[in-house]
């Protein structure tokens, strides 16, 4: 079965206790852990439209673990095959609309005893609690270097705002142009994230650094104060507008990232 971390240290069968003790793999520490239930169920489908629907599916269930995979010599027209792992009761109560969802696709059921020891809320999401951030010099190098370009690459998009047009200097359309292009960007990379699998330093490089530092929202508060001291028309429209733009442009990058993936 999947794991991640150390939460399934070995499986048991009925004439197993329910509480056994076994040593960590150092052999220093001893732990207890207790005999559950789960249920393993695997889909065969044939297309990603129908894997993206039985994942979304699993996600409004709460189902502890839902993994896709394909063979690494198979084609793109190669079968998918789908994984879900929680408590016996959960896959059970799932199962009906499942079959409804993709009623050609081939379900395997197996029911097992696992010998569960840490943490002891593994299949309510226990194992995904976010770990404390650490500040490493290798992560702290990735955000420098993101960081470095991101603010280059905003200083020449307002550069050359300004040098486009005079009106810059009343309505700061560049650093407006630079938050909701950077909205829509934070939105495909969030949606990478919390969807899909991405890499600690890219996140670290793209989100942290370079979007962290190629928007910015204390330039927008001091342009919009100033453009609203000049006009408080123009200053409504500069600060109303950066809102409203950027949630649209985070809107859209979310909804056109599923819609490639």
């Amino acid at each position: 079965m999947p794991a991640s971390g150390r939460p399934w240290r070995g499986s048991c069968n009925g004439k197993d206790a329910h509480a056994l003790r076994e040593r960590d793999r150092k052999g220093k520490v001893e732990v207890e852990g207790s005999v559950k239930a789960v249920a393993q169920a695997t889909l065969r489908l044939r297309s990603e439209l129908e894997c993206e629907r039985v994942i979304r599916l699993a996600h409004r269930w709460g189902i502890a673990s839902a993994t896709a995979y394909r063979a690494p010599e198979a084609g793109v027209g190669s079968p998918i095959f789908v994984m879900f792992v929680d408590e016996v009761g959960k896959v059970e109560g799932f199962l009906p609309e499942l079959r409804e969802t993709v009623p050609k696709a081939p379900i395997s059921v197996l029911r097992e005893e696992v010998l569960h020891v840490s943490p002891h809320d593994f299949l309510r999401g226990g194992v995904f609690a976010p770990k404390s951030f650490e500040a490493g010099a290798r992560n702290v190098g990735w955000v420098f270097a993101g960081g470095s370009l991101g603010a280059g690459a905003r200083l020449l998009v307002e550069s050359a705002a300004s040098y486009a047009t005079s009106f810059h200097s009343v309505f700061p359309w560049g650093t407006m142009a630079v938050n909701v292009a950077g909205s829509f960007a934070i939105a495909v990379f969030g949606t990478l994230l919390f969807e899909r699998f991405m890499e600690e330093r890219e996140r670290m490089f793209w989100v942290l650094g370079f979007l962290g530092s190629f928007t910015t929202f204390s330039s927008y508060a001091l342009q919009t104060t100033q453009t609203w001291e000049v006009s408080p028309l123009l200053g409504a429209l500069y600060g109303g507008g950066s809102v409203v733009l950027g949630f649209a442009a985070a809107i859209l990058g979310i909804r056109v990232t599923r819609r490639v993936l």
